[in-house]
């Protein structure tokens, strides 16, 4: 299996090198309070070669929840028209000006879901791309040949609903959500319309922010990263151990990811990923609890 991250330079080495193998991908996406469009964000400016997925269109169609995991049949599709195939290893980024690291994990994530574990994110982000001075290109990009590729469920990554209902009977599994504190705790509104803040009985408050350094907006630790020869204050494995265990985490107990709508909550799944843990997420997130679930599971707070 491959590294969850690497460094800009490692990908602009492999990408001068013209490796084959490689793939990269823009995954930016921008919550529903936002003004930015992740594809004009996209045909703006972009690594040479990237394609664009689409994390709102690359998902269940058939329910109202934002942006829920496809069907392995119409994953397999979606990417096989990015001329992606199993073979390639996936690179991914976004463009947050604020974290560096943002959405990718999401794809990150959903692309192990279906069975594709050769996925690494950009550490960084195309804010450290650019920091670099490596180039980007802008406007409408060439159409990828298609490829076939195969999905392969892998239902250990996710957690729906009723699986979480359950769990709330037995404890088996630590909630982490990545979600702000304002929000996890009721104070601050949720930034979908109508939509509670508030959280889950029994969840652990771990803001995704504080897997990231601020210095750097970087969140890989040396070892666990593609050797970067450009000075950075990375955090080490130790911190992000220390930011778990700090919130009140049993490293040693299971634990499920959620947030607002699964995309955050990636962030946390990848942050254990550095630990070697493998922690599923909540795909329905609190967008579906909230409005779903019984209400003596939940702590509400003010209402968007």
């Amino acid at each position: 299996m491959v590294s969850p991250f690497v460094s800009a330079t490692w990908l602009r080495h492999r990408l001068l090198d013209c490796l084959k193998n490689i793939r990269v991908v823009d995954g930016s996406w921008h919550g529903p309070s936002s003004k930015n469009n992740g594809k004009k964000d996209f045909e703006r400016q972009r690594i040479e070669s990237a394609v664009f997925f689409d994390i709102d269109e690359a998902s269940d169609k058939k329910t109202d929840l934002p942006h829920m995991l496809p069907s392995p049949e119409e994953f397999a599709e979606y990417v096989g028209k990015l001329g992606i195939s199993n073979n390639h290893h996936v690179i991914v980024y976004d463009n947050n000006p604020e974290y560096g690291v943002f959405s990718s994990p999401r794809v990150w994530w959903t692309f192990r879901v279906f069975g594709h574990n050769d996925i690494s994110v950009l550490d960084g982000g195309l804010p450290k791309w650019v920091s670099h001075g490596y180039p980007t290109v802008s406007g409408p990009s060439p159409i990828p040949i298609p490829l076939l590729y195969k999905a392969t469920y892998q239902p250990h990554l996710v957690r729906t609903m009723h699986q979480m209902l359950d769990n709330c009977k037995t404890r088996a599994e630590q909630v982490i959500d990545a979600r702000s504190q304002g929000r996890f705790v009721g104070t601050s509104p949720e930034p979908r319309a109508g939509l509670p803040s508030g959280h889950m009985i029994g969840a652990i408050n771990i803001p995704f922010s504080k897997l990231l350094n601020p210095e750097t907006g970087l969140m890989a630790p040396k070892h666990h990263i593609q050797e970067d020869p450009h000075p950075s204050t990375i955090m080490s494995v130790s911190f992000s151990h220390l930011v778990f265990e700090n919130a009140g985490v049993d490293l040693n107990k299971p634990m499920v990811a959620s947030c607002g709508s699964g995309i955050t909550a990636c962030t946390l799944a990848l942050g254990a990923a550095i630990l070697g843990k493998e922690v599923p997420v909540y795909d329905g997130s609190w967008t579906e609890w909230a409005q779903k679930a019984p209400k003596d599971t939940c702590k509400f707070g003010i209402k968007s």
